[in-house]
């Protein structure tokens, strides 16, 4: 996983009297890293991965809107799910499609490891992730140089789930962004919303007052219909809304079949 990506870093997650298996893959611009706790579940959720990039290479071809504008899109007759996923995200969150497209696949290829007979998944498209199941999860927020970088994460319980914890960011790694957030965390119900969510967020955090910047991306938060809540990184500084998992130390141990 490239170090300079923005995002929710997994951890580990609690599984009693389970183990617990790790696996990635990467092909081109997704990279997954894959937690569960069974192997032939985490083969489906590669193939679900695959099947996705596909279906979103072949639309891009003919549609090259879909790739590239930064305002929701409106599809034309029936498509594959990731698209439909991308493009409905795109709508809630008010920009384009592909600001959901890690999150998108990552939700397809958890839900693909479920229907495949996981009980527990957590999977990470370069720091955009999907969970499901029915243990406690912990993720570990990267924002760049900030202050609170890494020393902070999201204790996930089995309430919460399931859930997509997504990030963007201004100042860090390569995605599209025209605010100066070091990390907007959006959580939601599905990981598509939350990453087309963080991106919107990440855009209103904007000026030179870093607290006022972030009270701007939480006022655009409250705006997005769908998402639970967010969290914000700038600098020195930290803002929160809504009802994201609970904040954390993120320099915990690892256990339950980590390594």
């Amino acid at each position: 996983m490239c170090p300079l990506l923005p995002g929710a870093r997994a951890q580990t997650f609690q599984v009693l009297g389970d183990s617990v298996y790790e696996k990635k893959w990467s092909f081109k611009e997704t990279n997954l890293l894959i937690k569960s706790d069974n192997l032939k579940a985490m083969d489906a959720a590669i193939n679900a991965a695959k099947i996705a990039r596909q279906e979103i290479e072949g639309y891009v071809v003919k549609n090259p809107d879909f790739r590239w504008s930064l305002e929701p899109i409106k599809l034309e007759g029936k498509n594959h799910r990731v698209i439909e996923m991308m493009a409905d995200a795109g709508k809630i969150a008010g920009v384009g499609p592909f600001a959901a497209v890690a999150g998108a696949i990552a939700q397809l290829a958890a839900e693909a490891a479920i229907d495949a007979g996981a009980k527990n998944v957590l999977i990470e498209n370069g720091g955009d992730i999907a969970i499901i199941g029915d243990s406690d999860f912990r993720v570990g927020i990267f924002a760049g140089g900030a202050k609170t970088s890494e020393k902070l994460g999201m204790l996930v319980r089995v309430k919460d789930l399931p859930i997509g914890v997504c990030t963007s960011s201004g100042t860090v790694g390569h995605s599209i962004s025209f605010g100066a957030a070091d990390a907007a965390v959006a959580v939601a119900d599905d990981a598509a919303i939350a990453d087309a969510a963080a991106t919107a967020i990440a855009n209103a955090v904007v000026g030179e007052d870093e607290k006022k910047s972030i009270g701007l991306g939480i006022a655009r938060a409250k705006g997005i219909e769908k998402i639970r809540g967010c969290l914000i990184i700038r600098g020195k500084h930290l803002g929160a809304w809504g009802g994201i998992p609970e904040i954390v130390d993120a320099n915990f141990e690892y256990d339950r079949g980590w390594k």
